[in-house]
């Protein structure tokens, strides 16, 4: 049987340190990397939801200005582009089929600008001696974006009558 001589014990202990160092930079290696990735994504992550909420704004913003040119308000008694006609939307705030017609806008409002009547909400009842007419609201974190419009409706003394008004949508911002 040989015999082990002592500078082969040195060599082996020598070897041995020399992998645990390796060992020990793989490591470190590995931890920075995962830190940096980590921090990247975090950044990128917080990024996403600027650039959500940036193209949520951008639809509402389209949405407000082709609203009074839509089916559901426009008026039509007259050539007016941007005319809404009043006695349309309050109807259509009686419908619940129209609830989830408008898809990611938390808010829809008209409201009369000029003249104004004591800030009521629209009903059968008090209109048109009323301010705004809300057809849909969820109470979240909202930004809200507006359009100026006419407010038209019919009276049978004076008949087709226009106002100043505007058009608030929001959307839900993101959590």
């Amino acid at each position: 049987m040989r015999t082990l001589s002592v500078s082969y014990f040195k060599n082996f202990r020598k070897g041995q340190i020399k992998i645990q160092e390796m060992a020990f930079i793989l490591i470190a290696i590995v931890v920075f990397f995962s830190m940096v990735s980590l921090f990247y994504f975090s950044i990128r992550y917080s990024s996403l939801k600027k650039d959500v909420e940036f193209l949520r704004e951008q639809e509402v913003i389209e949405n407000v200005r082709k609203m009074a040119g839509t089916a559901e308000f426009a008026f039509t008694a007259k050539d007016c582009g941007s005319c809404v006609d009043l006695d349309k939307i309050l109807m259509l705030k009686e419908r619940t089929s129209y609830k989830s017609f408008w898809k990611n806008i938390a808010l829809l409002q008209i409201a009369r600008v000029y003249p104004t009547y004591e800030n009521k909400e629209c009903t059968r009842q008090n209109y048109p001696n009323c301010d705004t007419i809300t057809l849909f609201e969820e109470n979240k974190g909202l930004v809200g974006h507006k359009a100026f419009v006419a407010l038209c409706r019919y009276e049978q003394t004076e008949g087709y009558k226009c106002e100043l008004g505007k058009i608030i949508m929001a959307f839900e911002t993101v959590e």
